[in-house]
């Protein structure tokens, strides 16, 4: 990296958030930050790949950090990097636009997913289509739940760690129902991390405010500020029905205040995955898979059915492999995620639960790719 293109001063680290700031184009952008991922910067050091590695894997996090003009450049250059290292590479969350140059560089393009968006200057909540939103929120007002925001600068150190240790007890009552030995990384951002940076915090609690936390929301900025993702939301086990929808509402009714104009409910894996040319066989199986018989690992249709609610717009993202998919490159994103680190006895709990299930979930369904009009 040549240091001297940098902002003078700028250490690697604030250089690295302000490029996944301005030039992040999912929702995962601003998880580039986090710590445990190694940085591949461009030879002019305007412009960033954050990755993880397992073996001679590379998972990137973020996608391409750098000017628009910038994209193509960073990318040839990581590729060759990769080239002469050995390496098997993939990008999650690819947008749309990017893919003639991941093609370009002879990349394997799947469909990963849609990510849903909500576009705030005419969301008013009000209709047909947003009385469940309505009607969840109404009861947790009833119950006297408030959503405020947690600002690290207007807490003390000391102030700040106790909050923390009260999130993360929330997150672990949280687990309590999920097979995973512990959270879900890589896909997950965690919900304490070293430094925040632009990371906003709001939680929710009882008694109007006045009482314990029922939940937290961690939201994630990229597109210079414009766009905002709902990254990261946990609640007690115990907790007035209807919270996470209700902090939903909150939180976006505050970043729309604030001039926001989109927020997004992070990816829904394996929705719609229809055939593209030369895209891998073994990735798109193996997410209509996950998304028709392992909810029990993760609940993907539940996922679908909960942030469909909202009545998004779905944008279609994708999975960018080279040279290809494989085997070993899936088998090393499930070791690097910890989606299989099961604790079996919750496991075991969570099948017994779903075998004496007396009614059959009533999910929503992703309507075809022809039929979808984006909202």
């Amino acid at each position: 990296m040549n240091s001297g293109d940098m902002d003078e001063g700028a250490s690697p680290e604030s250089t690295l958030e302000k490029l996944a700031y301005q030039f992040g184009r999912t929702y995962d952008s601003y998880l580039a930050t986090e710590a445990g991922l190694t940085q591949f910067w461009s030879s002019s050091g305007n412009g960033v790949v954050s990755y993880a590695q397992i073996g001679r894997y590379l998972h990137v996090q973020g996608g391409l950090l750098c000017n628009p003009a910038d994209r193509e450049s960073l990318l040839r250059e990581f590729h060759a990097f990769v080239r002469q290292q050995r390496y098997c590479v993939t990008f999650y969350s690819v947008v749309e636009d990017d893919l003639p140059l991941f093609r370009q560089c002879d990349f394997q393009v799947t469909k990963w997913g849609e990510e849903p968006m909500l576009d705030l200057a005419n969301l008013t909540w009000a209709g047909g289509e947003f009385e469940w939103v309505r009607r969840q929120f109404n009861f947790c007002h009833r119950q006297n739940v408030s959503l405020t925001e947690c600002r690290r600068e207007n807490h003390s150190q000391a102030e700040w760690d106790a909050l923390l240790d009260d999130i993360r007890a929330v997150a672990a009552e949280g687990l309590k129902s999920k097979p995973q030995r512990r959270e879900i990384w890589f896909f997950n951002g965690r919900f304490d991390p070293k430094d925040w940076g632009r990371r906003r915090l709001f939680l929710a609690r009882g008694d109007s405010g006045h009482g314990r936390i029922e939940g937290f929301l961690v939201c994630l900025p990229f597109e210079n500020g414009s766009h905002w993702a709902v990254e990261t939301y946990r609640h007690r086990l115990d907790a007035p029905r209807g919270l996470v929808a209700f902090m939903i509402h909150q939180c976006v009714q505050t970043l729309r205040s604030d001039g926001v104009a989109t927020v997004s409910l992070c990816l829904c894996p394996a929705v719609r995955v229809e055939v593209l040319p030369n895209d891998s066989w073994l990735v798109r199986r193996g997410l209509q898979f996950g998304f028709n018989y392992a909810s029990i690992f993760f609940d993907l249709p539940g996922e679908y059915h909960f942030k469909s609610r909202f009545r998004p717009r779905f944008v279609p993202r994708y999975i960018c492999h080279w040279p290809h998919a494989s085997v070993r490159s899936m088998w090393s994103l499930v070791r690097l995620s910890g989606v299989l680190t099961l604790d079996y006895r919750k496991l075991a709990v969570n099948l017994c639960s779903r075998f004496w299930r007396r009614k059959p979930r009533n999910l929503a369904v992703p309507p075809s790719t022809d039929a979808h009009d984006g909202r």
